[in-house]
C-alpha cells in the first residue's frame, strides 16, 4: 500500500482515462544478456556476434535493415541500379532466395548463367557495400510453384521431400554445394559480404523442427557455410534449434492468402503493441508482468526479436487486388519498434519479374510473371508509394539503432483493450523512445483527446507534450526522451527523429512535426551555453530549454551553442519534406538532402533520377539548406495503339475444288497446353475437324468459337473445315495458350490446301471479318507499337491504364508481362524486354471480370462493372532524366 501511495503521489492524477497513458519504469527488469556460439564472426574489428537481444558489429549494438530482392527475378543489367537505391534508403543487408527451380529446371541442367549469376550478384552487393544474406531453401516459398522444389524432385516417387528420408538430403545436399561454390570466398570471415544463411522456410511439420533444421544445418557448415548467423523463419510455437539457429518472424498488413470475397479483411492482433510474436496464443511465456507493464521475462528470452518478412506492400492474388497505402508502410514498422523488433527485414523491397519457364511458367499464386509486390523499389526500377515512410524508418534505425537495440520494449498493460489507445516504450536506463499507434488497416480508430504521456523513471518523472493533445484517427509516431544528440540531453521531444549527420563537425538532427502534434522540445542545461530558434520560441527554464510555437519546415532550426564552443542543430521539417529526404555518403561525407526525385549515390556523385524533365533539390549544407533546380528538354515519346479483331491476321480463303480446306500445322514445345480457341466467321456454314474428330462449337456475337483444348495435341496436329456455301469462302483463327506462357496463333491463308492436299487455297479479296471480340469471350486485344529504346542508364517505361480482370503482354508470342487489374497503372519496361532496334510491337491481350458480381475484392476506386468490357484507355511512354550533383 505505501508503494501504491507513493507511485499516486510521483504520478498526481488518478483518473483511469489519465492512468492509461502512464508508465512506471523505475522497477523494470533487464533480461540478462547471452551471447550465442556460432560461425565464424568475421574480421577483427567487425566481428558480428548476436545475442538474446541483439546484433552487434565491432562490440556495437546495431539494428540493421534487411531488404529482400531476388536476383533471378531481375534483368541482371539492372541488379546494380536497384541495389544503389536499396542503400540510398538506408539498407544494410540484402536478403535473397537461391531458387532452385530457376537454376536447375531440368536434372542436370544446372544454370548461374546471366540473371541467374550468383556469384557476380554478391559481387556487386560488396561493391555498393551492402552486406548479404542467402537464403538457401530447398524450400523457399516465395510464391514460386513448390516453393522452389524443383518439378523432378516433387514429383520423384522414391523421395520424401522436406523430411529427413537420406535420399532427400544428399539431393539437398548437392544443391547446397552448388551455391556454396558460387559464394566461395565472399563469406565474411574471408572479408566478403556474406554474414547469414537461412535454412528451409516456414518449416512447420510438428515433431521435426528441431531434427530437420539441425540436419540442414549441420550439412550446409560441413560444405563450408561458416558465417556469423543462421536463421530459420517460424511461424509456429514450439521447439526450434535454441542457440543454433535464429527465429525469424514476418508481419504483413495485407494477407491475400487469408481472405476471400469482397470483404474488408479483420484487423489483426499484428496492428496493436503486443508481445505476441506469431499470433494471440503464442509467444506468452516471454512475457512478464510487473504491475501495469508488461516486459521481457529474461529467463525465457531465447532468441533476439529479428524480423525477415515484413510487409509494407503486398503481392497481388486473383481474388483479392488491394493497393497498400503509404502510411501504412510507417505504421507496420512502427509498430513493430515498439513491440521490440532488432533486425527489420522488409519481404519484398525489390520487386522482380518471374522467369518463364521452358516447360511452364513459375509462379504458384498471383500474376504469372508480375513480382511487383507493391515494394519500395518496384518490379521496373520505380520508387513504390510506400518508400517515402519506409526510408525515414530505415535511416532512423541506421542513425539511433544503437541507442534502440538495447532498449528493451515496455508495454502498457492497458494495450491489452485493443480499444485503448496503443503505445508502448522503449528504454534502456533511463533513455528510450515513445512510440504510439492509433491506425488500423480498412479500418477506423476513435480520436484520443487529452492524451498526456507520463513516465516515471528511475529519480525523474517525464511528462509529454506538456499540454494534453488529441491523438487522431490515423496517427502513429515515435518520440525520443533522454537521448544524447551531440553532447546535450533532449530531455524528451515530440518530433519523430528521421536521421543525424556531421555537417563539418557540427552534429545535425532531423526530425519532423507529424498527426496535428505540435512539436516541441525541452532540453537539459548540462552543457549548453546558448540556444538560438528560428520560427519558434524558446525560454529558459530552471532545469533547462523548453522550445515549442515552432513552424516547421527548411528553415526551422535549433542552433544550440554548448560551453565547449561546439554546436548542435536540431532541424524540423514538416512532414511532407520528411518524405522528400535522402541520406548518404559522398567523398567520405555525409549528406542530407530533400528531393521529389530517386536518388542514388556514390563516392563521387549525387544523382538525381526523375521522370519529370525538371526536379529539385535542397542539400543541407553549413546550418542551411542549399536550393538547386535541374532540367533537360522533355523527351515526347509516343506508343501507337491498333486494336485487333477475331481473325485480324486471317485471309479469307475459299477452296478451288470441293468445298473442303485444311491445314497440318506442327506444335512443338516442352510445355503443354493451357487453352485452345477456334474462331471462325459465321456467314457460312462449315463443319471443322480436328485430328479426325468434329469441333463443337457455339455462336456468339460476330461469329462463331470452339474450345480445342482437349482436342490438340503436342506434335503434328490436322484441322479441316467443310463449308456449305464454298464460293463464299471463310476466315478463321487458331489461338493456343501454353502453360509456359507461350502464344501460337494460326489464321486461315493461302497456306491452307484443298481436297487435293497440294491446291492452295484460293484467298478471296473480300475479307468480312468480325470488327470485335463477341461480349460473350469478355476479351481484348491489341498492338503496341513503342518508340526506339536507347540502352544507356536511363529506362524507358510504358504505362499502360486498363480496365479488366488480368491482362497479359506478349513479344513474338512469347509471354514477357501480365497483371491483375487493381485500378493502377500497368508498368512495363522497355529497356528491360525490347531490343533497341526491335519494332515487334507488345501483343496485349485483356481478359475481362465475367461478372460485376465476381467475388473479387477491389478498392473503393475500382468500378467492377466497367471491367467486364475489357480495354486499354491510355498508353503512355517515359523515359527518365538523370542528373549529376557534383
Amino acid at each position: 500500500m505505501k508503494k501504491l501511495f507513493t507511485l499516486l503521489a510521483l504520478l498526481g492524477t488518478t483518473g483511469s482515462l489519465s492512468a492509461q497513458y502512464r508508465l512506471d519504469l523505475r522497477d523494470v527488469s533487464v533480461p540478462e544478456i547471452r551471447y550465442f556460439q556460432m560461425g565464424d564472426p568475421g574480421p577483427a574489428g567487425r566481428e558480428i556476434r548476436i545475442n538474446n537481444l541483439y546484433l552487434e558489429e565491432g562490440g556495437v549494438p546495431q539494428l540493421p535493415v534487411m531488404g529482400e530482392f531476388h536476383y533471378s527475378r531481375m534483368d541482371h543489367r539492372y541488379w546494380k541500379d536497384a541495389l544503389l537505391k536499396m542503400k540510398a534508403s538506408g539498407i544494410n543487408i540484402v536478403a535473397t532466395y537461391c531458387l532452385w527451380s530457376l537454376h536447375e529446371e531440368f536434372e542436370g541442367q544446372l544454370s548461374w548463367e546471366g540473371n541467374l549469376n550468383l556469384r557476380r550478384f554478391i559481387e556487386l552487393c560488396r561493391e555498393v557495400g551492402l552486406k548479404v544474406h542467402l537464403r538457401i531453401g530447398p524450400y523457399c516459398n516465395a510464391e514460386i510453384r513448390h516453393g522452389a522444389l524443383p518439378d523432378w524432385i516433387v514429383q520423384n516417387p522414391h523421395l520424401k521431400p522436406r523430411t529427413n528420408d537420406p535420399l532427400y538430403l544428399r539431393y539437398v545436399e548437392r544443391w547446397y554445394r552448388a551455391i556454396y561454390d558460387q559464394a566461395r570466398g565472399l563469406l565474411y570471415k574471408d572479408g566478403g559480404p556474406v554474414i547469414a544463411i537461412q535454412l528451409e522456410n516456414e518449416y512447420v511439420t510438428p515433431g521435426m523442427v528441431v531434427s530437420h533444421m539441425t540436419n540442414l544445418k549441420r550439412m550446409a557448415v560441413q560444405i563450408g557455410f561458416d558465417v556469423p548467423v543462421y536463421t530459420m523463419t517460424h511461424w509456429m510455437g514450439g521447439e526450434y534449434p535454441k542457440g543454433e539457429i535464429v527465429p525469424y518472424a514476418g508481419y504483413y498488413i495485407e494477407t491475400p492468402w487469408t481472405a476471400t470475397g469482397k470483404e474488408e479483411i479483420p484487423t489483426s492482433n499484428f496492428e496493436f503493441f503486443s508481445y505476441n510474436r506469431i499470433s494471440d496464443n503464442i509467444g506468452t511465456d516471454i512475457i512478464k508482468i510487473d504491475g501495469e507493464v508488461e516486459s521481457l521475462s529474461g529467463e525465457a528470452n531465447d532468441s533476439p526479436y529479428f524480423t525477415c518478412e515484413v510487409g509494407v506492400g503486398t503481392t497481388a492474388f486473383y481474388g483479392r487486388r488491394a493497393v497498400v497505402p503509404q502510411e501504412m508502410a510507417g505504421e507496420n514498422i512502427n509498430l513493430r519498434l515498439g513491440c521490440g523488433v532488432n533486425l527489420m527485414g522488409y519481404y519484398m523491397y525489390v520487386g522482380g519479374s518471374n522467369p518463364v519457364g521452358r516447360s511452364h511458367t513459375n509462379q504458384s499464386s498471383g500474376p504469372r510473371v508480375n513480382y511487383d509486390y507493391q515494394a519500395p523499389i518496384r518490379e521496373f526500377g520505380t520508387l513504390g508509394r510506400v518508400m517515402p515512410e519506409t526510408k525515414k524508418y530505415n535511416y532512423f534505425m541506421n542513425d539511433f539503432g544503437s541507442s534502440l537495440a538495447p532498449a528493451v520494449a515496455y508495454l502498457p498493460t492497458s494495450n491489452q483493450d485493443t480499444a485503448n489507445l496503443q503505445w508502448a516504450v522503449r528504454a534502456h536506463g533511463n533513455s528510450g523512445y515513445l512510440f504510439c499507434s492509433n491506425r488500423l488497416y480498412k479500418h477506423d480508430r476513435n480520436d484520443y483527446p487529452d492524451v498526456q504521456f507520463t513516465l516515471a523513471l528511475e529519480g525523474e518523472r517525464l511528462t509529454l507534450p506538456r499540454q494534453k493533445s488529441t491523438v487522431r484517427n490515423g496517427a502513429y509516431f515515435l518520440w525520443p526522451f533522454n537521448q544524447t544528440f551531440g553532447g546535450i540531453t533532449v530531455r524528451y521531444a515530440t518530433a519523430q527523429p528521421i536521421c543525424r549527420m556531421d555537417d563539418h563537425g557540427t552534429e545535425t538532427v532531423f526530425l519532423f512535426e507529424d498527426d496535428a502534434i505540435p512539436a516541441e522540445y525541452l532540453l537539459a542545461a548540462e552543457g549548453i551555453r546558448q540556444v538560438n530558434v528560428t520560427h519558434g520560441q524558446c525560454r529558459k527554464e530552471r532545469n533547462g530549454y523548453f522550445i515549442d510555437q515552432l513552424e516547421a519546415g527548411r528553415e526551422c532550426i535549433i542552433s544550440i551553442e554548448k560551453n565547449d564552443g561546439t554546436t548542435v542543430r536540431l532541424v524540423t521539417l514538416t512532414e511532407p519534406e520528411s518524405d522528400l529526404l535522402w541520406k548518404g555518403k559522398r567523398n567520405g561525407s555525409e549528406f542530407v538532402a530533400l528531393t521529389p526525385a530517386s536518388l542514388i549515390y556514390d563516392d563521387r556523385a549525387i544523382t538525381l533520377i526523375s521522370e519529370e524533365p525538371t526536379t529539385e533539390l535542397w542539400l543541407y549544407r553549413n546550418g542551411a539548406f542549399e536550393h538547386s533546380r535541374f532540367q533537360e528538354s522533355p523527351t515526347e515519346l509516343t506508343a501507337t495503339v491498333r486494336q485487333l479483331s477475331p481473325m485480324s491476321g486471317a485471309e479469307r480463303i475459299a477452296p478451288v475444288a470441293g468445298n473442303c480446306l485444311s491445314r497440318e500445322f506442327a506444335l512443338h514445345s516442352l510445355s503443354t497446353i493451357e487453352r485452345a480457341y477456334l474462331r471462325y466467321t459465321d456467314d457460312t456454314p462449315a463443319t471443322f475437324r480436328i485430328n479426325d474428330q468434329t469441333i463443337e462449337s457455339q455462336s456468339v456475337t460476330g461469329y462463331r468459337l470452339a474450345d480445342l483444348t482437349p482436342l490438340l495435341t503436342l506434335g503434328n496436329n490436322r484441322i479441316e473445315a467443310t463449308l456449305d456455301d464454298p464460293a463464299r469462302g471463310m476466315a478463321a483463327e487458331i489461338e493456343i495458350l501454353m502453360k509456359n506462357g507461350e502464344r501460337f496463333v494460326w489464321n486461315t491463308d493461302g497456306t491452307w490446301t484443298g481436297d487435293d492436299q497440294q491446291t492452295p487455297a484460293n484467298c478471296l479479296s473480300d475479307k468480312r471479318l468480325p470488327s470485335a471480340y463477341a461480349p460473350e469471350e469478355h476479351l481484348a486485344l491489341y498492338e503496341v507499337y513503342t518508340p526506339t529504346v536507347l540502352h544507356d542508364d536511363r529506362e524507358t517505361r510504358m504505362y499502360l491504364s486498363y480496365l479488366g480482370d488480368v491482362a497479359n503482354a506478349y513479344l513474338n508470342g512469347q509471354l514477357v508481362g501480365d497483371s491483375f487489374f487493381d485500378g493502377t497503372e500497368w508498368i512495363l519496361s522497355l529497356s528491360r524486354l525490347k531490343s533497341g532496334t526491335s519494332d515487334t510491337p507488345f501483343t496485349i491481350r485483356i481478359d475481362g471480370l465475367k461478372s460485376a458480381d465476381a467475388p473479387i475484392y477491389f478498392e473503393k476506386n475500382v468500378d467492377p462493372s466497367q471491367c467486364v468490357d475489357p480495354r486499354i484507355s491510355s498508353v503512355r511512354i517515359n523515359r527518365e532524366h538523370r542528373f549529376t550533383v557534383q
